[in-house]
């Protein structure tokens, strides 16, 4: 399936600020299951961007703005042909998941992050789930875990939020797709079986933002797996990953800092199509054209009490203040 994606963040703030710190990561990953055939970032106001990977190994695009704006507008586009393994295949005459020895690149993967957390309701809920030795084979246990983190979450957006914990996720008894996410990693971990998270991209109707999935670990021959907890399958080729971490702390689509006397509004637009081909233009550095960029996840406004700030820097300009937290989209 070859995919266009194409993925506009706007930034808008009562007042002009300025000094701002950004990261983005929205460029789609080449391995086995995917090939990106191409991916552009562009800003306005124009910024010079450098690239680097995380500890993770995703690709993370940076961008300074010195000079005052009251609109931010970060435009990716992508077009990723994917690939993806099934799952369902690959686990073929596998009996048990959590048997073999851990490679060190796992270990981390079986541990506590900061939003998949340890607490009492969630050793509670991995205490009520059956042991991967307990299963006819390991696509059952899988599919018996997806089944308790949808009986346990009903799905309700604006409930939760970026920086929502899992714990907190399970008390309220509903969240989002990231929720979903972080509900099965936190189970995985606690049955033995590493873990991490998927940030991306999912090709259904009416999605309207970055979608999260998981990964567990089926062991040294087959690898990572990809599951999609939130609709209860494993993951096809209508899905595309962006990044990987322990949790969404680790790999959110965009993060920055911001200086200045405002309030600020995050609109989120995404768009995800399947296409016959690449366009030629697109050799020619010119965007495709824009005319379904319809739909928009808009976050409300933050007061300036709800942000983390520093101390003002010396000498700084009247429209500054404090250094603030940009808003994150939630998945």
């Amino acid at each position: 399936m070859l995919l266009r994606i194409i993925h506009e963040t706007k930034l808008s703030y009562t007042s002009p600020v300025a000094e701002t710190v950004f990261e983005v990561r929205m460029a789609p990953p080449t391995d086995e299951d995917q090939t990106n055939l191409g991916y552009r970032l562009r800003t306005t106001p124009q910024a010079a961007v450098t690239s680097y990977r995380d500890g993770m190994g995703n690709r993370v695009d940076l961008f300074n703005v010195t000079k005052p704006y009251r609109e931010l507008v970060i435009l990716a586009t992508s077009y990723v042909r994917t690939h993806r393994r099934p799952g369902l295949q690959r686990l073929e005459g596998l009996a048990h998941l959590g048997q073999a020895e851990v490679g060190i690149d796992a270990i981390e993967l079986l541990q506590p992050s900061p939003l998949v957390d340890e607490s009492a309701i969630l050793n509670q809920f991995v205490a009520s789930l059956p042991r991967p030795a307990e299963a006819s084979s390991a696509v059952g246990f899988i599919e018996a875990l997806m089944a308790a983190v949808g009986d346990r979450l009903k799905f309700e957006s604006k409930i939760t939020k970026v920086r929502t914990p899992v714990s907190e996720a399970l008390e309220l008894g509903r969240g989002v797709c990231q929720d979903f996410a972080h509900l099965f990693i936190a189970a995985c971990r606690g049955l033995g079986v590493p873990a991490r998270y998927v940030s991306g991209y999912v090709n259904h109707p009416g999605e309207i933002a970055t979608h999260a999935w998981c990964q567990f670990w089926g062991g040294d021959h087959i690898g990572w797996v990809d599951v999609d907890p939130t609709t209860r399958n494993f993951v096809a080729n209508d899905h595309v990953a962006i990044a990987f971490g322990r949790d969404y702390s680790d790999v959110p689509p965009n993060r920055g800092l911001w200086k200045g006397r405002a309030e600020e509004t995050i609109a989120v637009t995404v768009t995800v199509e399947s296409v016959d081909r690449v366009p030629v233009e697109w050799n020619e550095w010119s965007l495709p054209a824009r005319a379904g960029m319809s739909q928009s996840q808009r976050m409300g406004h933050m007061s300036q009490s709800q942000r983390m700030g520093r101390a003002p820097y010396p000498n700084q300009r009247s429209y500054g203040t404090g250094l603030h937290q940009q808003q994150g989209e939630q998945q």
